[in-house]
């Protein structure tokens, strides 16, 4: 199929106009002919960005000049994708290294935080070991608004 447009309504599309005529059926089910044939998966249909026009996918111009150029500006494009596709790779190896990076330094602080609090245990167990006094019974303070108390600021 050569590049054609398409319009939304189904009058004014060339594209459904020549599905229609070559297939010799209706408008809606040149529609569905279409809507099946656009689809990325199939691949019949392709649409032009450049020129925003659907093309048959083998259609080549008519002139061998045509042909090349329109094969050196699909090939640019795709250059362009594969470039594009690269820089995004880059970019995801930079920070899936960053994130090594970063897990294996919480790694190391976790390991150096073990060690540190296991140093600790075991000091203050020596320490304990060491003192004979046993600790004294520290009483808990009173509270200030018993009833007792009020009464004794009160008469004080």
């Amino acid at each position: 199929m050569p590049p054609l447009h398409h319009d939304a309504d189904p009058n004014r599309s060339q594209v459904l106009a020549h599905i229609a005529e070559n297939m010799q059926c209706d408008m809606g089910r040149a529609i569905r002919a279409f809507n099946s044939m656009r689809h990325p998966k199939s691949k019949v249909l392709v649409f032009d960005k450049v020129h925003r026009m659907w093309k048959g996918c083998d259609w080549l111009p008519a002139h061998d000049d045509s042909k090349d150029a329109m094969i050196l500006v699909e090939h640019r494009a795709l250059e362009r994708r594969v470039a594009a596709m690269d820089s995004e790779l880059r970019k995801a190896l930079k920070e899936i290294k960053r994130l090594n990076k970063q897990m294996a330094d919480l790694y190391s602080d976790a390991k150096e935080m073990d060690d540190g609090a296991t140093n600790w245990f075991e000091e203050m167990k020596k320490t304990l070991e060491m003192t004979d006094e046993k600790p004294s019974k520290i009483s808990p303070p009173q509270p200030a608004n018993t009833i007792e108390n009020m009464v004794a600021q009160a008469w004080s």
